[in-house]
């Protein structure tokens, strides 16, 4: 004879509700490979003998560039998708032009981010032929030996426009990049050569490129793909604190094809966030500009009390945290919460002191006001020596505080210039616990801002 428990468990099982499925992603800015930021990820190369004698030394951090991206990598594995925008071609062409505003990354640095929790890059924008044709087949074939997915550029037409769709937790994520800027070029006539997305602003220009209604369409067929989309595109003027109206009524458009999110690139400061509702009810989310998230850009900048702080937003930056949710099983995806963390790169051009390193990182600026704010304490509760000592150590102390009180000073105005590109709703995340599987990087407080 059958248990009465056992003849009721699988009753119990059919109606017990299934659980809400969450997804959550972090995306972030550019990522520019400066010639300053090369130098600085090298100085802090880490290497080990090689393991065949006559073979160069490994590399033991990525040729430095995991100390780069280190105090966010917590942010960017913590989360089930992270995506930046791969400003640069990735080539190890040892003869490769690089100038002012032509760039070139080596493959070091692919690694470097997949190790940081990256898991899909933006490749469509207006660098993304600064290694010219063979340059961005390259920059493909590196993303993907690290297991980095990329949409926006590919070896013909058609993969340039293929969207990426992820499963993930059995939802399917979404992924298309576009730019409207190409530094001059168009499209090779080829249909079978190496292609970027592109959808230029002039008409005169669209002659062998997709149109926005074209683009549109493609962004209804791709939604239709997955349970949420993601368009990422390369826009707007830059260094402008606003998106041009013409790029709003563009982005509203997405999101009306299908579209769950539009994250926009290329001004290389913020703009703000919008928080979009369709005719139909459906809820989404624009951001415009989510500037640089590693450049060399505004590396002589000056905090000066009581001043606007503008010439320093090309160093402001922000990881933007979104999840999506399915509360029921066949249901719909819906957005579930966005919230946004601060991050300032911090760029030691100006204040090392000799024969320090050169320095430069994205920090969480939470994380570094929590850790001014303890040091000011620690200095207030140090007793000082007594005897021939004490006016040394007390005149040490001093200056020590002052410019903390001065880096703390400058770090609020920065978290104040971030936050105001968040709309109402929209919370400030905070920052992953460190762990030693993912550490959060160095704090940078002695130097002057």
């Amino acid at each position: 004879m059958f248990s009465p428990v056992l003849l009721l468990a699988p009753l119990l099982y059919a109606t017990t509700p299934a659980p809400a499925t969450r997804v959550e992603l972090v995306f972030g800015g550019d990522v520019i490979p400066h010639g300053e930021l090369k130098k600085a990820a090298q100085a802090h190369a880490l290497s080990a003998p090689p393991e065949v004698k006559g073979e160069p030394p490994r590399s033991l951090n990525n040729e430095g560039w995991d100390h780069v991206f280190e105090p966010i990598a917590g942010e960017l594995r913590a989360v089930d998708v992270a995506v930046v925008n791969l400003e640069t071609p990735v080539t190890d062409n040892k003869k490769a032009v690089t100038r002012q505003f032509l760039f070139n990354a080596p493959s070091a640095m692919v690694r470097a981010l997949a190790a940081a929790g990256v898991k899909l890059v933006s490749t469509a924008n207006n660098h993304a032929r600064d290694q010219n044709l063979p340059g961005m087949v390259e920059t493909l074939r590196h993303l993907d030996a690290a297991g980095i997915q990329h949409v926006g550029t590919g070896v013909s037409l058609s993969p340039a426009w293929e969207p990426v769709v992820m499963d993930v937790k059995g939802m399917r994520l979404g992924f298309l990049s576009f730019t409207r800027w190409m530094n001059g070029f168009t499209n090779p006539e080829d249909l079978e050569g190496p292609h970027v997305a592109y959808v230029p602003y002039k008409v005169e220009d669209q002659e062998r490129e997709v149109s926005v209604e074209q683009l549109v369409e493609q962004v209804r067929l791709a939604a239709g793909q997955c349970d949420v989309l993601f368009v990422m595109v390369h826009w707007g003027a830059e260094y402008a604190e606003q998106p041009h109206p013409e790029d709003q009524q563009l982005a509203r458009a997405l999101i009306d094809a299908g579209a769950g999110a539009v994250i926009g690139h290329h001004p290389h400061v913020l703009q703000p966030l919008e928080q979009y509702t369709t005719p139909e009810g459906r809820k989404a989310l624009i951001a415009y500009s989510l500037g640089n998230l590693v450049a060399n850009q505004g590396r002589f900048y000056t905090y000066k009390p009581g001043g606007p702080g503008k010439d320093g937003d090309v160093r402001d930056s922000m990881l933007l945290r979104v999840a999506w949710v399915r509360r029921e099983a066949g249901g719909p995806v819906e957005l579930d919460a966005v919230s946004a963390l601060p991050v300032w790169i911090e760029n030691n051009a100006l204040t090392r002191k000799r024969k320090e390193l050169r320095n430069i990182q994205p920090l969480l600026l939470d994380r570094e006001v929590e850790a001014v704010v303890g040091r000011v304490a620690q200095l207030d509760a140090q007793p000082l020596p007594e005897g021939r000592k004490a006016k040394a150590a007390k005149a040490a102390a001093k200056v020590e505080r002052t410019a903390l009180e001065r880096r703390l000073a400058m770090q609020k105005l920065r978290r104040e210039r971030i936050l105001k590109m968040l709309p109402e709703g929209v919370t400030v995340a905070t920052p992953t616990p460190r762990t030693p599987e993912a550490p959060a990087g160095g704090v940078a407080v002695q130097g002057a801002p």
